[in-house]
């Protein structure tokens, strides 16, 4: 009887494995067939507004923490997270991205407006408004709203680079780096002014081009008030007031306050002539050089004396004339 009631009880064990496999199998199925669906949906959505951008962000980080969920509980033999937990949490995830394609909005900020459509994109927003910063940074203490961005931020520290270029090996810490990078390559400018056409490469770059139609300067100098379209500017006036000159000639020694400044002055070593006339092919070094050539083929003379009526091609001439007739005519 010991012998019949064993048998029993592995033929149960048995059955209740391969019921179990064969559900797998078909909750697996189900699952590869969302996550195409969704897929194809985050490639439409890829360049929508920043809202939806916000929105896709948080699913992603989601989907993230679960798959981190799902492997630990893997490792460690656990089955606290179902395969039909995940399932429900797939299928929700790609009922949000319709919600999102559908440009449908539940949440709305009533501080500011802004919409979204999915609920943990509001909390974090609502978070911009608190000040509240719940993700810091062990080493720096630098803080973040998303968990995401903390993640990314550790790369500065850790030195990982996973984005890597695959037409010149070059590699970047964020995904969004090596997609303005890959812009070189095939000179595509996505990112265009409404207002008057310019396009750019990197969506930070039109953000900060369109400060040139605003007129908004959000830097402000701590020292005397003066304020700034962009923050580079403010930074190399700051050196103004601390008399530092960060970029050094490694050739020659020479200083100076601006990274451009420095660039420009190695070509005094290099001998490069990037300035080319489009009339004749000579080429400069600086551009108001070609500037000034160019009038040659032009027949402009900007610089006239008063006193005599003679025109002239460059300033400096015009200076030396004026000296000559013992008048300076500025």
């Amino acid at each position: 009887m010991v012998f019949i009631k064993e048998e029993s009880d592995y033929a149960k064990i048995e059955e209740a494995f391969r019921v179990k496999h064969e559900d797998t199998e078909e909750q697996q199925t189900e699952m590869a067939f969302i996550k195409e669906e969704s897929e194809d949906m985050k490639i439409e959505v890829k360049r929508e507004d920043p809202e939806e951008q916000t929105d896709l962000m948080a699913l992603k980080e989601e989907s993230q923490e679960l798959n981190e969920m799902e492997e630990k509980n893997f490792m460690t033999g656990e089955e606290s997270f179902s395969y039909s937990q995940t399932d429900k949490t797939e299928t929700r995830n790609l009922k949000v991205q319709m919600r999102i394609q559908a440009g449908e909005k539940l949440y709305t900020c009533e501080q500011c407006g802004k919409s979204f459509s999915i609920k943990d994109s509001f909390r974090v927003h609502l978070k911009i408004h608190t000040g509240v910063k719940p993700y810091s940074c062990k080493l720096c203490g630098k803080s973040f709203l998303r968990k995401g961005n903390l993640k990314t931020h550790m790369r500065v520290h850790t030195g990982e680079k996973p984005f890597i270029c695959s037409q010149c090996d070059k590699s970047f810490r964020q995904k969004r780096d090596l997609n303005g990078h890959m812009a070189t390559h095939t000179g595509e400018k996505l990112y265009s002014c409404k207002l008057c056409g310019k396009s750019f490469r990197r969506k930070e770059n039109l953000k900060n081009h369109t400060r040139v139609h605003t007129g908004e300067k959000p830097f402000i100098c701590s020292q005397c008030g003066k304020s700034f379209s962009q923050k580079r500017d403010l930074n190399t006036h700051m050196t103004n007031h601390t008399g530092e000159k960060p970029y050094s000639c490694k050739l020659c020694g020479k200083s100076f306050r601006r990274k451009e400044n420095l660039k420009t002055h190695m070509r005094i070593h290099t001998e490069e002539k990037p300035f080319i006339c489009s009339h004749c092919g000579k080429s400069y070094k600086w551009k108001r050089n070609l500037n000034t050539h160019m009038k040659n083929h032009t027949g402009e003379k900007p610089y006239s004396c008063k006193l005599s009526g003679k025109s002239f091609v460059q300033k400096e001439h015009f200076k030396t004339h004026s000296h000559w007739r013992g008048s300076v005519c500025l």
